[in-house]
């Protein structure tokens, strides 16, 4: 294993984010991970570049006045490297320290995959080469870039159930002991049965916020907004194929805002306009300023909100 103090910055949303967590830490002797929101990184970066030996970054991306600043200093560019596949972060590909791949060989790229493949090029790790690892990244691949070319490819759905129900810190554990423990990737009984559970909640979840759910016209658009705080992939999805929309806008109003569409928009584009970026049919962008406070103001007309010095321990 490699003997240095590694820093993995990462998207705190989904798989894509969390599996090179675990991926690291087949490598890596001592990983530190800092979980993120995409307009998190620049902060999470600058407070810690001189804490460690190395820096990855996955599946979010710097800023272009970061990325400059890192390319200034040879130091920070020798141990950073970021590895992303949105779009909307293509031109940071003129920094050496960067990877950013959308598709290669007409297959959609996923920061794990691009971030294996790295990790595969430095290490000569056994548990690296093993199938059980090999199918876990591929089908994270899948289900993040819902590139479902056949019915046995839907069946990567089933991580998107398993990840809900392990949770971020579970899911980390649970895999990198699957991969230590399995030469394959396959679920056993037990784990079928606890994603057909899962699975049935999740069903009951999404189909009670489609109800919820209203039309509006946004730049033209005809969208379909619903707020919730789960399942953002799933319920886009299932919005869309039962809605006459041109895309969903899933709001969580403790995190962030999700798009999905299915390719009458391309969100890449529209989502830079509210300070997000992403893929043609999924994208993102963060929360407004103040948002939280401003609902409360709706709500309570009155509303004075009192400063952490003022208030007693």
């Amino acid at each position: 294993m490699i003997d240095k103090n590694l820093l993995l910055i990462s998207h705190i949303a989904d798989q894509d984010g969390i599996t090179p967590v675990v991926l690291a830490k087949l490598v890596y002797k001592s990983v530190y991970t800092i979980l993120v929101n995409p307009g998190e990184v620049d902060q999470a970066y600058l407070e810690n570049m001189d804490k460690y030996d190395e820096i990855h970054i996955t599946d979010v991306n710097v800023s272009n006045e970061l990325a400059e600043k890192i390319n200034s200093d040879e130091k920070l560019k020798a141990k950073t490297k970021i590895f992303d596949h949105h779009i909307s972060a293509i031109d940071l590909n003129k920094y050496d320290f960067e990877t950013v791949i959308v598709e290669q060989n007409n297959i959609k790229e996923s920061a794990t995959s691009i971030y294996y493949k790295y990790l595969k090029t430095i290490s000569d790790n056994p548990l690296l080469h093993k199938n059980s690892t090999k199918g876990l990244v591929e089908q994270v691949r899948i289900v993040d870039t819902y590139d479902f070319k056949d019915e046995e490819d839907k069946q990567a759905l089933n991580l998107d159930y398993l990840f809900s129900l392990l949770g971020r810190d579970n899911y980390q554990k649970y895999f990198k002991k699957y991969i230590e423990e399995n030469d394959s990737f396959e679920y056993t009984n037990k784990e079928k049965f606890l994603i057909k559970l899962e699975k049935d909640k999740v069903d009951n979840y999404i189909k009670n916020k489609a109800k919820e759910m209203f039309k509006a016209k946004i730049d033209g658009y005809t969208v379909g907004i619903v707020f919730a705080e789960n399942y953002r992939s799933i319920l886009g999805n299932y919005l869309l194929e039962n809605n006459n929309i041109d895309f969903a806008i899933i709001i969580n109003v403790s995190k962030s805002i999700s798009y999905r569409s299915n390719g009458k928009v391309d969100l890449s584009v529209f989502s830079t306009k509210y300070n997000g970026g992403g893929h043609k049919n999924a994208a993102g962008s963060p929360l407004p300023e103040n948002l939280l406070k401003n609902i409360t103001k709706l709500i309570f007309k009155n509303t004075e909100f009192i400063k952490e010095e003022d208030t007693n321990e």
